[in-house]
């Protein structure tokens, strides 16, 4: 029996409907393979990408206080892989040295090969058709891997300007609600932010901000429940070291990759079906 036979009662659900209807879709548009293909050329692009941002970030902010702020975000991002990713990075940081303009742009051209994965993957999901030339995608690439850098950076800000508001009067008066809700806050519209920035630039025709937002609402809300049970599963269940040895980190980045990359293709997805039905209704 197939899947979309199984799920056939539940799609015609009033609001659960549509989500299963994203799922079954999901499976006509291959994401499984999307999504390996994304969390594939993310492994190679995170590192240049996060020695790029510390590069330039370095040139604002104190390199310490910078890499405090990047454990922070790495933590929430990256659960079980944060601290191989961040040793990495480190010892990266450490043989590279300073780096200039020529070398940053070189860093970001490399990590833009991510950007390039999701692009597919988002635009196979919508069916969109690519408006530009075949040449122009690299530099497209590009620059949505630079926007995002910037978002990253202000996520920094936000961050320090928050410590320094928790060290002040106030800060003291709200300690007690930040540490129960703030850090989940803060972490979801964070990745709130960014699923709006995917998919508002990603896809190659213009999409309303009303079809953007219920899926960035219910990516970001997946991502956030993913990531705790996923932290769950690899504290209670999966014995990685065993199976993987010495690169059990490594098989744990990539499968969070793949889940991330599996969250964004189906927030694509839903955006998909409610446009093909709205279109329907539409005279």
């Amino acid at each position: 029996m197939s899947f979309e036979s199984l799920t056939a009662p539940a799609s015609e659900l009033p609001v659960v409907g549509v989500f299963v209807r994203a799922l079954v879709k999901s499976q006509h548009d291959h994401s499984k393979d999307m999504a390996a293909s994304i969390a594939y050329f993310s492994f190679f692009s995170i590192f240049p990408f996060l020695l790029g941002v510390i590069a330039v970030g370095s040139f604002f902010v104190d390199l310490e206080v910078l890499g405090s702020r990047l454990d922070q975000l790495l933590a929430n991002a990256l659960p079980g892989s944060a601290g191989f990713v961040r040793d990495n990075v480190e010892a990266l940081v450490r043989l590279r040295g300073a780096a200039g303009a020529a070398g940053v742009a070189g860093l970001f051209w490399s990590a833009s090969k991510m950007a390039g994965a999701v692009s597919r993957g988002i635009n196979r999901a919508l069916e969109t058709k690519r408006t530009h030339a075949v040449y122009l995608s690299p530099l497209r690439n590009f620059a949505m891997t630079v926007a995002i850098s910037i978002l990253l950076f202000l996520a920094i800000s936000v961050s320090t300007a928050l410590e320094l508001v928790a060290q002040s009067e106030l800060g003291e008066q709200l300690a007690l609600f930040w540490t129960f809700a703030g850090g989940h806050a803060t972490s979801y519209v964070f990745v709130f932010v960014i699923m709006m920035l995917l998919y508002a630039l990603v896809p190659y025709e213009k999409l309303p901000w009303t079809e953007i937002l219920p899926a960035a609402l219910f990516a970001a809300l997946l991502f956030e429940v993913g990531k705790a049970g996923f932290v769950l599963y690899l504290d209670n269940v999966a014995h990685l070291e065993a199976v993987y040895g010495s690169v059990s980190s490594i098989i744990v980045l990539l499968l969070w990759l793949y889940f991330s990359a599996r969250v964004v293709l189906l927030g694509s997805e839903l955006i998909a079906v409610r446009r093909e039905e709205t279109s329907h209704v539409d005279p």
